[in-house]
C-alpha cells in the first residue's frame, strides 16, 4: 500500500490510539467512498460519511493554529475511533487535512447518539462556549447517504435541518452526492472554471445575435395566445437538488396544467415525465415553438445566471425527481444544460429510462469541452430538422 503523507496532527493522534482499521491512503478511501455509493444504491442499506478536519481553513489558505480547534478534533476523533467496527472504513482526506471515516449500515439514529457524545465530552473539557465563535468552519462534517427513492430522501430533509439547528457550528450532516465523492478520469485542471467561462461568452454573444428572434417569438406567444404570460416560469430541480425558475416561452394554453391530470394516462415517455405528440394543451404556433426548440431561448438568461449550462442532463421538475430511484438521481450531480445526450439521440422519443442512462453517460464524460462542443453542433443539426421535439 502507498506512503501516505501524515499531518502532524493527526499523526500524533494514531499514535496514541491502536486501531484494528486499516487506515486507507486518500486515493484508496475516495475509491472505497464511492464503492459504498454505488452499493447503496443496489442494498438500499444507508452509510454516513464522516470528515473530522484537524486544521480550519482561511482565505489564503490554513487558517492559525488553534488549541480550541485541536483539542476538539482530538475528542471528537477519539470518539469516533470508540465506535469504529471492523466493516467500518477509515482513511486520509485528499487534501491531508484531516481523517475520513465511513459508518456502514448507519443512518442519523447512529450519528445522532455520537453526536450526544461528542458533546458531553467536550462539555467536559469546558470547549462548548469557545467553540460557539472560534471556528471559521465545521470541524465535524457528518454526510449521509441512504440509496432510498428520492421521495423518502425529501421526508427526511426537515429531519437534517432540525438536526443541523441543535448544534453549534463546529458540526454539520447534509445529504451526500455524487459530486461529493466523484474523481472525475480526465485530467483537466479547473474544467468547471473553463465551462463556465465558455457558458458566459457563448451565451453573451447568442442573447446578441437571436436579440430579433426573441422579438419574434415575444410577439407571436402574446398574439397567439393573449391571456397569458409571454414567458412560462417553472420551478426545476438544479444540482445536487438545489431548486430554481426555469424560462421558456410559453407554447401551451394558460390552463395546462390544470388539463395535465386529465391526460397523464397517455402519457409517451414511459417515466416519470411527461409527453404525448398530439398535446391538445399546446395551441397552433407552440408546436413550431416546440418543434424547433425555440421555445427553450430564455433558459439563455438561466446559464447567465449560473443555474445552468449550454451542455448538461435536462433540468427535471420536483415532483419528478420524487418518483427517482437511486440511479436516477445521479444526473442531478452536474449543473443541468440547454441541450444534452439524450437530445441529439432522438429528443422526446426517447424512454425516460434511456434518458436517465444517457444523462449519466454524459456525467462520466463530464470535463471533456471537446465532447461538449461535438454535442452543441450535434443540437444545430437536430434543431434544424425539427426531429423528435413535441
Amino acid at each position: 500500500m502507498e506512503q501516505e503523507a501524515v499531518n502532524p496532527t493527526i499523526g500524533s493522534i494514531l499514535n496514541e490510539q491502536k486501531l484494528k482499521n486499516i487506515v486507507y491512503p486518500a486515493r484508496l478511501f475516495k475509491a472505497r467512498l464511492n464503492e459504498e455509493f454505488l452499493r447503496a444504491n443496489r442494498t438500499r442499506k444507508p452509510f454516513l460519511f464522516i470528515k473530522i478536519y484537524s486544521h480550519q481553513y482561511d482565505v489564503l489558505g490554513w487558517g492559525r493554529p488553534s488549541k480550541i480547534v485541536e483539542n476538539t478534533w482530538k475528542i471528537s476523533v477519539l470518539t469516533m475511533f470508540s465506535h469504529l467496527r471492523f466493516i467500518d472504513v477509515l482513511g486520509y482526506l485528499s487534501d491531508n487535512s484531516g481523517i475520513g471515516i465511513i459508518l456502514l449500515n448507519s443512518d442519523m439514529s447512529t450519528l445522532e447518539g455520537i453526536r450526544k457524545e461528542i458533546l458531553h465530552k467536550l462539555n467536559d473539557a469546558g470547549l462548548i462556549q469557545a467553540l460557539r465563535h472560534k471556528p471559521k468552519a465545521p470541524i465535524f462534517q457528518a454526510y449521509l447517504y441512504t440509496g432510498y427513492q428520492e421521495k423518502d430522501n425529501l421526508e427526511m430533509d426537515n429531519k437534517l435541518k432540525e438536526f443541523n439547528s441543535t448544534n453549534g457550528s463546529f458540526f454539520t450532516l447534509n445529504r451526500l452526492n455524487l459530486s461529493d465523492i466523484w474523481v472525475h478520469p480526465h485530467k483537466i485542471r479547473f474544467r468547471h472554471i473553463i465551462k463556465r467561462m465558455v457558458d458566459i461568452t457563448c451565451t453573451s454573444v447568442a442573447l446578441i445575435a437571436l436579440s430579433p428572434v426573441l422579438l419574434f417569438c415575444a410577439l407571436a406567444v402574446k398574439i397567439s395566445d393573449p391571456k397569458g404570460p409571454i414567458i412560462f416560469k417553472q420551478t426545476r430541480v438544479g444540482k445536487n437538488g438545489a431548486l430554481f425558475t426555469m424560462y421558456k416561452f410559453r407554447s401551451m394554453y394558460v390552463d395546462a396544467e390544470e388539463r395535465k391530470k386529465e391526460l397523464m394516462a397517455q402519457n409517451e415517455t414511459g417515466g416519470k415525465t411527461f409527453k404525448m405528440k398530439n398535446d391538445p394543451r399546446i395551441y397552433p404556433f407552440g408546436h413550431i415553438l416546440r418543434k424547433f426548440s425555440l421555445d427553450e431561448l430564455p433558459q439563455l438568461i438561466n446559464i447567465l445566471k449560473g443555474e445552468m449550462s449550454i451542455v448538461g442532463p435536462r433540468p427535471p421538475i420536483p415532483s419528478e425527481v420524487a418518483e427517482y430511484e437511486p440511479w436516477h438521481r445521479m444526473r442531478l450531480s452536474v449543473t443541468p444544460g440547454l441541450t444534452c445526450i439524450w437530445q441529439v439521440s432522438g429528443r422526446s422519443n426517447i424512454s425516460f429510462e434511456g434518458q436517465m442512462r444517457l444523462d449519466n453517460d454524459y456525467i462520466r464524460r463530464d470535463g471533456k469541452l471537446s465532447e461538449d462542443i461535438k454535442l452543441i453542433l450535434k443540437t444545430f443539426k437536430v434543431v434544424f430538422k425539427g426531429e423528435g421535439a413535441y
